[in-house]
C-alpha cells in the first residue's frame, strides 16, 4: 500500500505547496516517522510537514506573551474537488505524539481516492511539537526527578504553563491551524479515545470550516455525582464491562466453552482463588519468586491477560493461557514461564500497543527537514497527568482498596495494586497533595494542574451545519459502550448517528474487518466523501464484521512466543479440574488433547497498527 502511496505523492505534494497558505511553510517529511540519521525506505512516501508557531495562552484560557510550536503532517490531496476537503486524524493519550497515526492517514487518503487531504497534528507538549519531555525515564522511580521536573516546566513556561498545555489549548491549535490552512476547504475531524474528548472539546469552539466530526471510542464529556462516569480513576471499574462481554461470548462459543466454561467468568475467579490459596502449586511457584506477587500470583496473571484482552490479534488466545495455568501440566509450566518472560521483559508498558517498530531507514539524499524526526514515541508524561488530574479524575480519590476490589472484579485489570505507591507518590506532586491518598507523604512546592474551564461537565452541542458520527465497541475496555450513549444522548442536535459494533475493541477504524474490507473504515470514507450525510451510509456491514474467533490464530508470533508453537495452543494432556466446581469435575469438553486453531484462515487479520489504551498507575493513557 505505501509503495503504491509513494508513487503519485510527489505531484500531490508539488500542488499543495503552490497553493498553501502564506503564513505556513510546509516542507518534506516521511509519512512514517524516523528517527534522525535513519533512512527512509523506498515505500516510506514522502509528504509534508510544518511547524507552526502558536500563542502560549490563548486569551480564553491564560495570559502570556509567549509562543510555540505546534507539529502539523499532512498527505496533500492530489485531485481535490471544486470545494477542497481535509479530513484530520487526532491521536488519543493524552500526552501521545501522532506517530500512531500515519497507517491510519494513508489508508485514508487511499479510500477517498486521494480527493480528500489527511492532516495530523502532535498535540502541544507532545512529539515534534514544543514538548514537555522531562519525565518519561523516571525508573526507578524518585520523586525529586518528578518535582524538578514540574519545577523546570514553569520556569520556562511561567506560573500559566498547566493551562497552556491544557485541553482547551490544544483546541484552540487544531481551530487556529484550520482557520488558517484550511479556511476554504470543507474539513472534517476524527478523533480516537481521548482525541474524541479533543475533538468534543473543538465543538465547542465550533470552527465554521468544519463540516463533521468523528468520534471513535468515546471519552464522553458528562462527569455526574451519583452514577458512573468516565473517570480514568476508576479504569478498572469500567474494564469490568468489556470484560463480561467478552466472556459472555466465551459461554456462548463451543470451542471456548469446552475449554473454560460453561461459566468462564466462575472459572477464572475459581483459578485466581486456588492460585492465591495454593500451597504445592507448580504454576502459582513460577510467580511467586517474583517478591510482590508472593501473597498474590493471580495478581500477575490478571495484568498479563489484559495486555492480551487490550489487543484485537492476542484476545482470543486468553482461553488457552488460562486452561494450560489451571492444568499446570509439565509443558504448562514452560508456558506460564514464556507468559511471565513476555511480560516482565517487554521493552514497552504491557497495557500500550504501538506501531510496529519498522526498521525504516532514512536516505540523506531526500533533504528531510527541521523535527520531522523523532526517536522513540514523543509522549509527555507530563501534558498526561496535567490533563488526567485537571479534567478526567475523580476527587477525592478512590482509595486503595477500592482500586484493589475493581482490579480484582475486572479478572483482566490495568491498575495492579502493586504500583499504587509509586503512582500515587507521583500523583500527589502534581496535586499538592491535596487528597486523602496523599496521607503521610512528602509535600513539595511543585504542584501541576489547572482550574476547570466553562467547557468542563458540558456536552457539546452540534455545531450548526456539521454532523456527528460515532462509532462504540462492545469489547472496548477503555471507553466503554455506556458512555458513548451518554454523549449520544446529552449532545444538544439532531445530526447524528452512533454505530455500536458488537464484536469491536478500542479503536473501531481498522478493527472491524469482513470479508469486503474494514467496515468501520468504509463508513468513514463514505461520510467524508459524501459531505457529512448521515443517511445512506454503508451500516449493512456492520453485521458483517467478523465475530469473536477462539478457533484461529490471528497474532501466530505471539502465540509461538507463549506456547511454544501455533499448532496445538492447549496443549496434550487430560483439562484440569474445573476450577469453579468445588466437585472437582473435569473442567469443560477437554479431553486427552486440547484441540488445534489454525492459523491459515482467510480471516486472519493482522491490524496496521494497535493503539492505545491506556496505563494509569504511571503510564495509562489512552
Amino acid at each position: 500500500m505505501l509503495q503504491r502511496l509513494a508513487s503519485f505523492l510527489a505531484a500531490s505534494v508539488a500542488l499543495a505547496a503552490a497553493a498553501s497558505s502564506t503564513s505556513v511553510t510546509w516542507y518534506s517529511c516521511p509519512l512514517q516517522t524516523i528517527a534522525k540519521n535513519e533512512k527512509a525506505s523506498s515505500d516510506n512516501p514522502t509528504v509534508e510537514c510544518a511547524d507552526i508557531s502558536v500563542p502560549l495562552c490563548y486569551d480564553s484560557v491564560c495570559s502570556s506573551t509567549k509562543q510555540i510550536s505546534v507539529f502539523v503532517k499532512r498527505i496533500p490531496a492530489q485531485s481535490p474537488g471544486a470545494t477542497p476537503q481535509a479530513m484530520w486524524m487526532l491521536q488519543g493519550g493524552p500526552g501521545e505524539s501522532s506517530v500512531n497515526m500515519e497507517p491510519l492517514m494513508a489508508d485514508a487518503y487511499i479510500a477517498a481516492k486521494r480527493t480528500v487531504s489527511i492532516y495530523t497534528m502532535d498535540h502541544r507538549g507532545t512529539g515534534r511539537s514544543t514538548r514537555l519531555s522531562c519525565a518519561e525515564d523516571n525508573d526507578p522511580y524518585d520523586a525529586k526527578v518528578t518535582v524538578s521536573c514540574l519545577q523546570q516546566v514553569k520556569k520556562t513556561y511561567g506560573s500559566v504553563a498547566p493551562q497552556a498545555f491544557s485541553v482547551t489549548s490544544a483546541a484552540n491549535d487544531l481551530a487556529t491551524v484550520i482557520s488558517t490552512v484550511l479556511a476554504d476547504s470543507e474539513v472534517f475531524v476524527y478523533g480516537l479515545s481521548y482525541g474524541t474528548y479533543l475533538v468534543e472539546r473543538l465543538m465547542h469552539l465550533a470552527p465554521p470550516a468544519v463540516k463533521g466530526y468523528i468520534l471513535d471510542s468515546i471519552q464522553s464529556e458528562q462527569f455526574y455525582p451519583t452514577k458512573d462516569s468516565p473517570w480514568y480513576s476508576n479504569w478498572d471499574r469500567d474494564v469490568a464491562d468489556a470484560v463480561t462481554n467478552y466472556l459472555n461470548y466465551c459461554d456462548q462459543d463451543s470451542t471456548c466453552a469446552s475449554k473454560i466454561g460453561p461459566n468462564s467468568k466462575s472459572y477464572i475467579q475459581g483459578l485466581y482463588a486456588k492460585l492465591d490459596a495454593a500451597t504445592d502449586n507448580a504454576c502459582a511457584e513460577i510467580f511467586r519468586p517474583d517478591p510482590p506477587y508472593e501473597a498474590h500470583p493471580s495478581w500477575i496473571v490478571n495484568t498479563f491477560l489484559y495486555s492480551l484482552f487490550t489487543d484485537y490479534n492476542q484476545r482470543n488466545l486468553i482461553p488457552a493461557v488460562l486452561y494450560r495455568l489451571n492444568r499446570c501440566n509439565a509443558d504448562d509450566q514452560v508456558v506460564m514461564k514464556n507468559a511471565l518472560n513476555m511480560l516482565t521483559n517487554s521493552s514497552s508498558s504491557q497495557l500500550l500497543q504501538s506501531l510496529g517498530k519498522s526498521k525504516l531507514m532514512i536516505n540523506k539524499t531526500n533533504m528531510l527537514e527541521k523535527v520531522a524526526y523523532m526517536t522513540g514515541d514523543g509522549s509527555s508524561q507530563v501534558v498526561y497527568n496535567n490533563i488526567v488530574l485537571s479534567e478526567i479524575w475523580q476527587f477525592p480519590s478512590p482509595s486503595r482498596n477500592q482500586s484493589t476490589q475493581w482490579f480484582e472484579a475486572a479478572l483482566f485489570g490495568a491498575q495492579s495494586p502493586l504500583d499504587q505507591d509509586t503512582f500515587y507518590q507521583d500523583i500527589c506532586i502534581y496535586i499538592a497533595n491535596n487528597d486523602s491518598v496523599c496521607s503521610g507523604l512528602t509535600t513539595y512546592d511543585a504542584s501541576f494542574t489547572y482550574t476547570r474551564d466553562a467547557y468542563w461537565n458540558k456536552t457539546a452541542t452540534i455545531p450548526t451545519g456539521a454532523s456527528v458520527l460515532m462509532f462504540t465497541g462492545a469489547l472496548d475496555p477503555a471507553t466503554p459502550l455506556k458512555y458513548s450513549k451518554d454523549e449520544y444522548e446529552t449532545m444538544v442536535g439532531t445530526s447524528k448517528l452512533r454505530l455500536e459494533f458488537a464484536y469491536a475493541p478500542h479503536v473501531i477504524v481498522s478493527q472491524t474487518p469482513t470479508d469486503a474490507g474494514d467496515c468501520g473504515s468504509t463508513i468513514l470514507n463514505a461520510f467524508v466523501v459524501n459531505h457529512g450525510s448521515l443517511t445512506n451510509l454503508p451500516t449493512d456491514c456492520i453485521p458483517k464484521v467478523y465475530k469473536l474467533n477462539f478457533t484461529t490464530i490471528l497474532d501466530k508470533d505471539t502465540a509461538t512466543q507463549i506456547f511454544g508453537s501455533t499448532k496445538d495452543i492447549y496443549g496434550s494432556g487430560a483439562a484440569g479440574a474445573n476450577p469453579s466446581n468445588s466437585s472437582g469435575s473435569s473442567s469443560g469438553g477437554g479431553g486427552t488433547s486440547g484441540g488445534s486453531a489454525s492459523s491459515s484462515s482467510p480471516r486472519a487479520v493482522i491490524s496496521s497498527f494497535m493503539l492505545v489504551v491506556c496505563c494509569l498507575f504511571g503510564f495509562m493513557q489512552f
